[in-house]
């Protein structure tokens, strides 16, 4: 690159405002349409100016390397060889080292920098498209496919240009720049593709995330493939007189806007490798011809080969001929020929196969995660890391309150229930199932989560997490299996498990104390109740008791009482008729009955009463025994 024209300067600076303007309508249809897959294009219009402004600095750098040469020429053909001009050769100097270290330095920072810039905008984009739920619609998407319609055909045949341009002599560095312009039109397609499928009412919800997907992965591996560039370069073999190749340039981009360069490089590759002229061999040479018949061949016999479709044992088949249902009956299972395509679909399903759902949760990956980390333990409620990604329900709570307030009975009581439930189910009418729904699945989800807020709201806490769980599964599973067949969405419900009920989050330790406490108020009560039951007994025997021993002392001492007081009439009416005798026999009595174990001494009264004496032996006799029986003095008796 040593001429001093001004049409490299000038290309760049054409495809450096072509892609400032490709720009600018990029954010314009983005914010207009709401298109999401015009963020690629933008983020390849942008790298564009990006590698316009590298190729006018490397022009910038070459031209002036090349006009002080030629200002240093001019001055030795005049002049000839003299000290007095030894600056012009330094100027040249200092231009060729400028120019190199542009390109040895600058450049491969930038190829780095560049790569990483687009690749981490391309994840943050990636990541917030993952984050986000839905992708909004444009109103009128008609006026902005056609505009980024019409700026891919421009841009496609300015990058056509461009690349062309980029053989001439010193427009090399335009090549990068021009693959990425040509890769914007590609973009800009897609994003059209997407607001005219948006207009037509086709795929309307799926198609604008999907194509912007498309073209973020296509953006994303261009940025790798500029890092991998940067690495690759230290390590590339040059040849002596190799032409220069600019370190940003796309090699997969190349096999696009250049096929004929790929077979080229394969040539040239193979002579240096071998060490000659490979590339002008009969065996190369007629591999060169026959290639490309070949390659068309099985490109051909691979789409003949789309005329046969094996429909499995366990699947069923929908055929389509130019998008349009030929049969409402799904295929059985065996071998199918047909159209090849597009013009003809067979779609298979698995109908015999049991799929699966989960209410109150998402269907991701991170539930095959979750399995596989809690495969070998036991979950408790009270385990602090979340584990699951389950849903919080409203559950009425008929449980007994601790209190006796009347406005607390009164009040509505609720807790809250997390619920991860599997729902099993299988399809049972294909064409239903297919095509009555866009997606059969989320309606079904949607379906079963409708029913089960429902019976949560009317279902008790306590019974729902234990002894109502079955009943509770087969009313969910019949309720959720009438809604699905009001909805026509072809399915049956196979089981619905009630297995992932369970406290929210962060409280299992406190519910658990809750119903430790419930439980040992419910001990305590019964144990109340069992001393009451034997306590109730034995007090009324105990009463029956006193109130017989009552009215018998009562008896008793009222008839004693009576008894007591006819004795002492009788007594009277014996002490009238006799005083002396009465008094005598009562003392007598008193002698008797009241001295009946007691020794008496009976003493005669008379005149000479003062002159006896009485000797009493007071000693008190032992009672009799062996000892007073006199065994060894027996008489005998006489024959």
């Amino acid at each position: 690159m040593n001429n001093t024209s001004t049409r490299p300067r000038n290309l760049s600076w054409g495809i450096t405002c072509i892609g400032l303007v490709l720009f600018c309508i990029g954010l314009y249809i983005r914010s207009s349409a709401n298109c999401s897959a015009a963020i690629p294009g933008i983020i390849a219009a942008f790298t564009t100016v990006l590698l316009g402004l590298a190729a006018l600095g490397r022009t910038y750098f070459a031209g002036k390397q090349a006009q002080e040469e030629r200002a240093a020429a001019e001055y030795r053909k005049q002049h000839g060889k003299n000290e007095l001009f030894d600056d012009a050769d330094e100027a040249v100097r200092l231009a060729a080292k400028a120019n190199r270290q542009y390109v040895k330095f600058f450049i491969p920072a930038f190829t780095i920098l560049l790569g990483l810039a687009i690749l981490a905008l391309g994840l943050g984009v990636w990541f917030t498209w993952k984050r986000s739920e839905v992708f909004p619609v444009a109103l009128k998407p008609l006026s902005m496919a056609i505009l980024a319609s019409s700026c891919c055909i421009g841009t496609l045949i300015a990058g056509s240009f461009f690349v062309g341009a980029s053989r001439e002599k010193g427009c090399r560095w335009l090549r990068p720049a021009g693959a990425w312009l040509f890769l914007t039109g590609f973009l800009y397609l897609l994003s059209g593709t997407a607001l005219f499928l948006e207009y037509f009412q086709k795929f309307t919800l799926r198609i604008d995330p999907l194509l912007a997907e498309i073209g973020m992965v296509i953006v994303m591996v261009l940025a790798v493939e500029l890092l991998l560039n940067f690495i690759v370069e230290f390590y590339r073999p040059r040849m002596p007189g190799e032409a220069e190749r600019p370190l940003p340039e796309s090699r997969l981009l190349a096999l696009f806007t250049e096929p004929g360069g790929v077979a080229r490089n394969v040539a040239a590759s193979l002579d240096y490798q071998f060490g000659f002229q490979v590339s002008e061999a009969w065996f190369y040479r007629f591999l060169e011809r026959t290639m490309v018949p070949l390659f068309a061949v099985m490109l051909l016999a691979f789409w003949l080969q789309t005329c046969l479709v094996v429909v499995d044992t366990d699947q069923n088949g929908i055929r389509e001929i130019f998008g349009r249902v030929t049969s409402q009956e799904p295929l059985p299972p065996g071998l199918y020929c047909k159209l090849p395509l597009p013009f003809e679909r067979i779609y298979r399903y698995p109908v015999e196969q049991v799929r699966k759902i989960t209410i109150g949760g998402h269907d991701d990956e991170h539930d095959d995660a979750e399995k596989a980390a809690h495969t070998d333990r036991v979950v408790l409620w009270d385990f602090k890391e979340p584990h699951s990604n389950a849903s919080h329900f409203i559950v009425a709570d008929t449980s007994e309150p601790e209190g006796g307030s009347s406005i607390y009975n009164s009040a509505l009581r609720m807790s809250i229930l997390s619920a991860h439930i599997p729902l099993y189910f299988k399809v049972k009418n294909l064409y239903d199932y297919a095509y009555r729904h866009q997606y059969s699945s989320k309606s079904l989800k949607n379906i079963a989560c409708r029913e089960l807020i429902r019976y949560m709201a009317g279902a008790d806490f306590t019974g729902v997490l234990g002894h109502e769980r079955h009943q509770a599964s087969s009313i969910l599973k019949a309720r959720i299996q009438e809604a699905s067949d009001q909805a026509q969405l072809g399915i049956e419900v196979v089981f619905v498990g009630l297995v992932g009920l369970h406290p929210p989050m962060g409280v299992g330790a406190a519910f658990d104390n809750v119903v430790a406490a419930r439980e040992i108020r419910l001990t305590e009560k019964l144990q109340a109740e069992t001393y009451a039951a034997v306590l109730k007994p034995a007090t009324a025997s105990q009463v029956h008791t006193l109130r017989n021993a009552a009215e018998a002392y009562k008896t008793e001492r009222g008839k004693v009482s009576e008894a007591e007081s006819e004795r002492f009439l009788s007594q009277l009416k014996g002490y009238q008729a006799s005083p002396d005798l009465f008094i005598l026999s009562s003392y007598l009595d008193v002698m008797v009955n009241q001295t009946r174990n007691t020794r008496k001494y009976v003493l005669a009264s008379g005149k000479d009463k003062g002159q006896e004496v009485i000797i009493l032996n007071l000693e008190k006799k032992l009672k009799s025994s062996l000892l007073d029986l006199n065994l060894g003095n027996f008489d005998q008796p006489q024959n």
